[in-house]
């Protein structure tokens, strides 16, 4: 599964450059997530999952940590991940963008109170220096 996931990520960037071409890159977003939301629905449809989606909308807290992590994950992430394919190699940026297990260890020890071993940051580097590999 995670192979797929990666092929899957590596396929929609590459196919994301080449389609977004000149155009701007928070349009290309809304377009994305339009589509995805689309996709999304078809699916909850077919599996019958609007209940818990109708849960949701009963909490505020619920609905604001959601928007928080739309706007902060699938708006600006998603924009700036394209906006940086769009001027840069797509190597270049996937590398970049790569760095997210590192850099998501520190608010998980402040925020979370997790313990962080040794292990756990080297393999963080190790995935990191591995997408390097790849792109050189």
């Amino acid at each position: 599964m995670a192979f797929g996931g990666a092929v899957g990520q590596a396929v929609g960037l590459v196919l994301s450059k080449y389609g977004m071409g000149a155009y701007n890159a928070f349009a290309a977003t809304q377009v994305r997530m339009f589509a995805g939301a689309i996709g999304f629905s078809v699916i909850l449809f077919l599996v019958g999952g609007w209940k818990p989606v109708g849960n949701a909308f009963r909490s505020r807290r619920v609905l604001f940590l959601i928007f928080l992590g739309a706007f902060f994950g699938a708006f600006l992430g998603v924009s700036f991940s394209l906006l940086a394919v769009q001027h840069t190699g797509t190597g270049v940026a996937s590398t970049i963008m790569a760095i997210v297990p590192v850099l998501i260890i520190p608010p998980a020890m402040i925020l979370f109170k997790e313990r962080v071993t040794f292990r756990e940051v080297l393999g963080a580097i190790v995935a990191v220096l591995g997408v390097v590999l790849l792109f050189y």
